[in-house]
C-alpha cells in the first residue's frame, strides 16, 4: 500500500471504504482539477457576459435575449433530473458519471465550437412574427444542459481523489465565472457612440437655398468579435474535456485516487472528513442548480444540530424566494435595469455580478454560519438592492441619474450586491441543512425549492417582458440632436 497516504481502517465484520488524505498533492493532477472544475459553468457563464456586446450588435431579441436565456436555463435542467433519475434506476455498482461527463463535454464541444459559425443565424418565427437567433438559442440550450447537468455529475467523479484536490476543483468552479468576465471585460463592448458628417450638399426648402449636411452614427467597435470569444469558450471545454481523460487514465492520477480498501491500519492515522462534507458547502448552492447532493452517512465529523418543522419551513419559503428572484426574476431584466445607463455599464454589473457568486460561495465554504438571524439579514438586504434594480428596469428607458457616473457606479453596485447576498443566503441555507437531523432528505428538498422557485420566477417574467412587453430598451440615436439643413 501507498505510504504517502493515511487511512482509517475497517470495521470488525468486514473492509470498509475508506477515506485518505495525502501529506502533499501532485502538481500535475491540481493543475488537471482545476482545468476540469472550470469547465463546469464556463460555457453558460461566458454566454450571459457576452449578453451585453450582442444586444449592441442589434440581436434580433435585443434587450429581450436576458429573459430568453433565463427560461432556457430553467428548461435545462431535464439534464440533471435525468442523470439522477437513472443514477437511482441503475445499480448501484454502476456508477455514471464517467460517461455523463464524456456526454456533456462534448456536447459542450460542440455548441460552443458551432457558435463560432452561427451566432448570428436567424430565421422568422410566425408565432412573434418577427426574425430570432434561432441557432444561438437553441445551442444556448445544449450549452445550458450541459451545465446544470455538470453539477450533479463533476462533484461524484471528484469523490474518487483525494479530499484535498476537492479544494483545487472548487478553484476551478470559481474561475468559470471569473475568466470569461475577465475576458468579456476586455474585449467591451465599443467605445461610446458618436455622430460624423458622412456628406454635405445643397437643397431649396420652400425657395430657400439651404447647407445641409448628412449625419451618420460612428460607433467604435469591440476589442475582438463575438466569433473570437467563443473560439475561447471552446477551448475552455476542450480543455475540460482534455483535463477529464487525464484525470480518468493518467497512472499519476490514478494514484491520487482514494484507495477503496486497505488491509491494515496505518500508525500515525489521521481521520479526516469524507469528500461529501466538503463538497455539499458549495456545490450544492453554485446558481443553485445539482442540489439534490446526498451526504455520507459515514461522515462522523460534522456536529448535527436539530431542526425544527417550523424552522425548516422558513428557511425553504425564504429559499424560494431567494432563488425565485436571483435566478428567475432579476436575471430577466437586467438588460433593461442597466442598459439605460449605457452597454459598458451593463457590462460591468454583468461580469462583477458574475464574479460576486463564487466569492460569496467561498465565504460560506470557508467560514461558515447557521444563523437563521443572518439568513433573514442577507435575504433582505438582497431584496432591497433588487427592488431598486427592478425599478430601474421599470423607469427604462429613462431610470434616475441617467447619464451621470454616480448612477453607473449606483447600478453596477447594486446588481453586485444582490448577486452577493442572495448567493450567500443560499449558501448559508444549505450549510444549515447539511447539518441537521435528517440532512438527506433536507438537501433534497433544498434542491427541489430551489428549482420550483427558479422556475416560478422564469415562468413569470418571461410573458411580462417579451408578450405584454412592460420594460422598454434604451436605444438611443446620438444623430437625434444634429441639425439637417440650415439656410444659406
Amino acid at each position: 500500500m501507498d505510504g504517502r497516504c493515511l487511512c482509517s481502517l475497517r470495521s470488525t465484520q468486514r473492509k470498509m471504504a475508506v477515506n485518505c488524505r495525502k501529506v502533499s498533492v501532485s502538481p500535475l493532477v491540481a493543475v488537471l482539477v482545476v482545468f476540469f472544475g472550470t469547465g463546469s459553468w464556463v460555457a453558460i457563464n461566458g454566454l450571459w457576459v457576452e449578453l451585453p456586446l450582442l444586444v449592441k450588435l442589434g440581436i434580433p431579441e435585443g434587450y429581450q435575449l436576458a429573459s430568453y436565456l433565463t427560461i432556457i436555463i430553467q428548461l435545462a435542467n431535464i439534464g440533471p433530473v435525468l442523470f439522477v433519475i437513472l443514477s437511482y434506476a441503475t445499480p448501484k455498482h454502476i456508477r455514471l458519471e464517467v460517461p455523463a461527463i464524456y456526454l456533456v463535454v462534448t456536447i459542450g464541444i460542440t455548441a460552443c465550437t458551432l457558435l463560432i459559425f452561427f451566432w448570428d443565424g436567424t430565421t422568422y418565427w410566425d408565432v412573434v412574427n418577427d426574425y430570432r437567433s434561432t441557432a444561438l438559442l437553441i445551442l444556448a440550450f445544449f450549452l445550458a444542459i450541459v451545465d446544470c447537468t455538470s453539477s450533479v455529475a463533476f462533484t461524484p467523479f471528484m469523490s474518487r481523489f483525494m479530499n484535498l484536490y476537492v479544494t483545487w476543483y472548487f478553484v476551478g468552479e470559481g474561475f468559470s465565472a471569473l475568466l470569461p468576465s475577465l475576458v468579456a471585460l476586455g474585449q467591451g463592448v465599443g467605445g461610446e457612440e458618436g455622430c460624423r458628417a458622412n456628406f454635405t450638399y445643397e437643397r431649396y426648402i420652400n425657395g430657400t437655398k439651404n447647407n445641409c449636411t448628412d449625419w451618420i452614427t460612428d460607433a467604435k467597435s469591440e476589442r475582438f468579435p463575438p466569433e473570437d470569444f467563443f473560439i475561447f469558450l471552446t477551448a475552455m471545454m476542450s480543455s475540460c474535456g482534455l483535463a477529464f481523460i487525464l484525470l480518468n487514465y493518467l497512472p499519476l492520477s490514478k494514484r491520487e485516487r482514494i484507495p477503496q480498501e486497505c488491509d491494515g491500519p496505518l500508525e500515525g492515522v489521521e481521520q479526516i472528513p469524507s469528500v461529501s462534507s466538503s463538497q455539499e458547502s458549495y456545490t450544492m448552492i453554485r446558481n443553485g442548480y445539482g442540489a439534490t447532493a446526498e451526504p455520507d452517512d459515514a461522515d462522523k465529523d460534522i456536529p448535527v444540530e436539530s431542526l425544527t418543522q417550523k424552522n425548516a419551513i422558513y428557511l425553504f419559503v425564504i429559499l424560494g424566494w431567494v432563488s425565485g428572484l436571483s435566478n428567475g426574476v432579476l436575471p430577466s431584466i437586467q438588460s433593461y435595469s442597466c442598459g439605460a445607463y449605457g452597454l459598458d455599464t451593463y457590462l460591468l454589473a454583468a461580469t462583477f455580478g458574475n464574479i460576486a457568486n463564487p466569492i460569496a460561495c467561498f465565504l460560506v465554504f470557508l467560514w461558515p454560519q447557521k444563523s437563521k438571524t443572518l439568513v433573514t439579514t442577507t435575504a433582505i438586504l438582497g431584496t432591497l438592492f433588487g427592488s431598486f434594480c427592478m425599478t430601474t428596469a421599470v423607469l427604462s428607458p429613462s431610470p434616475p441619474l441617467q447619464f451621470k457616473l454616480a448612477g453607473d457606479i449606483i447600478i453596477v453596485a447594486c446588481w453586485v450586491c444582490v448577486t452577493a447576498f442572495f448567493t450567500y443566503t443560499k449558501a448559508t441555507i444549505g450549510w444549515i441543512l447539511r447539518n441537521a437531523n435528517g440532512s438527506r432528505s433536507l438537501l433534497i428538498w433544498f434542491g427541489a425549492v430551489t428549482q420550483i422557485g427558479s422556475l416560478i420566477g422564469a415562468l413569470i417574467m418571461f410573458p411580462l417582458v417579451n408578450t405584454y412587453n412592460l420594460f422598454e430598451g434604451y436605444y438611443a440615436d446620438p444623430c437625434d440632436d444634429k441639425v439637417d439643413c440650415i439656410p444659406a
